[in-house]
């Protein structure tokens, strides 16, 4: 490697992390810039200036002083919204979901395709059709394509990694042959994480738990200073801890999984046998058979007053409550965000809080835990796509390598 290009690595990795700073900041003057980065002003200002020059960052109008006193004002500089857009793209077991966000992941468009209005063996040409049309209807520059993944992505064998075999009609090649574009594939969760951290930086840390309960349970322990892909896949899946040696056999061949408690499939599974085998059950109120039923069904059930639903809801409470105690126990967490339906749906974000401080009762909190459960909608990985591909289109794709 030559001194050159040694030089110009270390301009990249500057710039980039200049652009993430200026995300986290929402507006930041050159001089903060190379005191919080612990760069030096001369080399930050020619930097900035590049940045400027290819239209990622603008100058908003707006000057802050630093210092009290007679120093001269510093002129701010913020991400330009109109750089590029990015187009993010989710797929669950309930349907397709496509996101167009800006720069900044203010979103510009989104659809929502069920799962069942299309054969899923036809779901990459669905996606290809999807895209292209968006790329028409969005004529201007595109920093790339994100994908939010159920699961993990292997380059290897060119398939998705996840218990569910239906994404095995997902063949990303096609995909990329189809679009001159650079598309980028992350575990869902994952994705989500990164779009908090970079899309809601006020109120989101540099270091915390983002944990996912739905079909499955999986959590991303984000960490700003190690945001890469990662090749264990084992890493994150508290669904798959066993909180219960003589519980079900999981999918996975282990007894007593987390997710065996508190999953949405598998509340719905359990569901599906109290509708079969007990005639003292709410459920037969709210449908006329097993294959009918949803979460939504056993949300009812739970507010109806099932003994069942509501034994299985509160044993699966405690279990994901247990599960978390143990892992603030192990990682230094200064947040947690959870995505749930249930949770949003159930209104039973303050018992966990209760059930998680219980558990670390034996400890002394300089500070409370900070536990969110956010907002549902079936766009949150979609729009996380997106910030999947502005991280790596905009933030670490610099334009200073072309001049």
């Amino acid at each position: 490697m030559t001194n050159r290009t040694r030089i110009a690595e270390k301009q990249l990795l500057h710039s980039s992390k200049i652009m993430e700073f200026i995300y986290r900041q929402a507006a930041a003057s050159r001089i903060k810039i190379a005191q919080e980065l612990n760069l030096k002003p001369a080399s930050v200002t020619p930097l900035v200036n590049q940045l400027l020059e290819c239209n990622k960052i603008i100058e908003t109008g707006n000057e802050i002083r630093e210092l009290k006193g007679s120093g001269r004002s510093r002129k701010i500089v913020n991400i330009n919204a109109d750089y590029s857009y990015a187009i993010g793209i989710e797929f669950t077991m309930k349907g397709l979901a496509f996101v167009v966000t800006n720069a900044v992941g203010d979103i510009q468009y989104k659809n929502y395709l069920p799962l069942n209005t299309f054969p899923i063996e036809d779901i990459t040409d669905i996606i290809i059709e999807q895209v292209t049309s968006l790329l028409k209807k969005f004529n201007k520059k595109c920093c790339g394509i994100g994908f939010a993944i159920p699961g993990h992505y292997d380059p290897l064998s060119e398939r998705i990694i996840s218990n569910n075999q239906t994404w095995r009609f997902f063949k990303l090649n096609k995909i990329k042959k189809r679009f001159d574009l650079p598309i980028f594939l992350e575990n869902n969760i994952e994705c989500m994480a990164l779009n908090e951290y970079l899309f809601n930086p006020t109120t989101t840390p540099e270091r915390f738990l983002f944990i996912h309960v739905g079909p499955g349970l999986f959590c991303s322990f984000f960490d700003n200073k190690h945001i890469d892909h990662r090749d264990n896949f084992y890493i994150g899946e508290i669904g798959h801890t066993v909180v219960d040696i003589h519980g079900q056999v999981c999918e996975c061949g282990k007894r007593g999984c987390l997710q065996t408690y508190i999953s949405n499939s598998w509340l719905i599974n359990s569901a599906c046998y109290l509708f079969e085998t007990s005639q003292n059950t709410v459920l037969k109120d709210l449908v006329d058979k097993a294959s009918d039923i949803d979460l939504d069904v056993i949300i009812n059930a739970y507010y109806l007053g099932d003994s069942y639903i509501i034994k299985k809801i509160e044993s699966g409470m405690t279990f994901l409550a247990t599960a978390i105690a143990n892992t603030l126990m192990i990682y230094d967490s200064d947040k947690i965000l959870i995505n749930s339906e249930l949770l949003n749906k159930l209104k039973l974000t303050q018992q966990l809080k209760a059930q998680i401080q219980e558990q670390l009762q034996f400890m002394v909190f300089t500070t409370p835990l900070d536990i969110e459960v956010l907002p549902y909608h079936d766009f949150r990985g979609a729009h996380a796509a997106c910030a999947l591909a502005v991280y790596h289109g905009i933030i670490l794709q610099s334009e200073i390598e072309k001049k």
